[in-house]
């Protein structure tokens, strides 16, 4: 057997003698391809960003199998450490299509945009394409105007914990609840039991925090009354039509309005207009996605 297996091994190794083996590097394989800039519309030497915000708000992406992914967080990272560093660019079209995410991500990504646009001391535009709700309104937020499609929904001002109780399906099925904690309310909102009014007590005052610095932020940036805000405040969405009647958006219209708002506050005309997106992602213009 041994002999047998040694002749296989020398055959194997003269088929091959003189060929070339391609050295594989898996680590760089399993990395995210590199943001390249792309012209949507060719203009003057003077640039316009589409800063994409899409889909659900997420600082980091959920492992996938073995193929990388990027959170909304990771990927602004990478295209505002581009942008910086490009001084041709006069003003941002932030084109937001998003439900919304996780408060943290929302508003880190709030924080980002800002901070860029000031120190950068260049106008943003928000272009809202079929929706901006709840965290990805506040993204929104950071912008000096607000431009939303006429279908577009907007709004859903506030903040949400899910939770449901089996306790009741439990007790049908003979299934007890027998966790045990360190302190009283170490297991608040776990679907395993009703929640008690100390419960629903602590969780509302988290989620009253969280939406009092939301809704700062809206009075803070947007010129709402106190009638809109009597309206806005209970979460509702809305359509832009509404949404521009309570002041949430500064018009309804499509990305040339967007990126006329733009080049006004920035007292440019015809710049050329780019979008930051991953080798190999789609081709495609303003309204596409990656």
């Amino acid at each position: 057997m041994m002999k047998k297996w040694t002749i296989f091994t020398v055959s194997i190794l003269i088929m091959f003698q003189g060929c070339a083996f391609i050295s594989l590097d898996i680590k760089s394989l399993l990395s995210l391809p590199p943001i390249e800039e792309r012209t949507l519309i060719p203009g003057t030497k003077d640039k316009i960003l589409v800063m994409e915000i899409l889909g659900p708000l997420t600082i980091t992406a959920k492992k996938d199998g073995i193929m990388p992914r990027e959170g909304t967080m990771e990927r602004l990272d990478s295209i505002l450490a581009r942008a910086k560093r490009d001084k041709t660019i006069k003003g941002i079209v932030l084109k937001v299509d998003s439900p919304g995410g996780g408060v943290t991500a929302s508003n880190l990504i709030y924080k980002k945009i800002e901070e860029y646009k000031n120190t950068q001391e260049i106008p943003v535009v928000a272009c809202i394409i079929r929706q901006a709700t709840s965290g990805a309104y506040m993204t929104a937020l950071a912008a000096d105007k607000i431009v939303a499609l006429p279908s577009a929904i907007v709004g859903n001002i506030g903040v949400i914990i899910p939770s449901v109780s089996l306790e009741g399906l439990m007790n049908k099925l003979g299934i007890k609840h027998q966790s045990i904690t360190s302190g009283k309310f170490k297991d608040s909102g776990t679907p395993l039991r009703d929640m008690s009014s100390e419960d629903k007590e602590i969780l509302k005052d988290i989620v009253m925090e969280f939406y009092k610095d939301f809704l700062s932020k809206v009075e803070k940036v947007r010129p709402v009354t106190k009638e809109d805000l009597s309206i806005i405040k209970d979460g509702r969405v809305m359509t832009a039509s509404t949404g521009l009647k309570h002041h949430l958006i500064d018009k309804v219209g499509y990305f040339e309005d967007a990126v006329m708002y733009v080049e006004d506050l920035a007292d440019i005309r015809g710049a050329t207009i780019i979008v930051y997106r991953r080798k190999g992602e789609n081709e495609g213009g303003f309204y596409s996605w990656p």
